[in-house]
């Protein structure tokens, strides 16, 4: 049995937490607050959330008795 992988879930998940990080490294003055750190950051948190929804064990469907 194929298990399925949620790359769209894993696209927004990862969008969140790009967003997240970008906003609390403008916060405590880490990075300067520009369009192009912001754009770096929600791009690298949308990969990460991607290869992770490959990357990890997908659940799988529980068997049957």
């Amino acid at each position: 049995m194929k298990t399925r992988r949620h790359p769209i879930l894993g696209f927004f998940s990862g969008l969140l937490l790009g967003v997240g990080i970008a906003l609390m490294l403008f916060t405590f003055g880490i990075v300067p607050m520009t369009v192009l750190w912001l754009a770096v950051l929600t791009v690298a948190g949308i990969v990460i959330g991607i290869a992770l929804a490959y990357a990890l064990p997908a659940r799988g469907r529980p068997s049957g008795p």
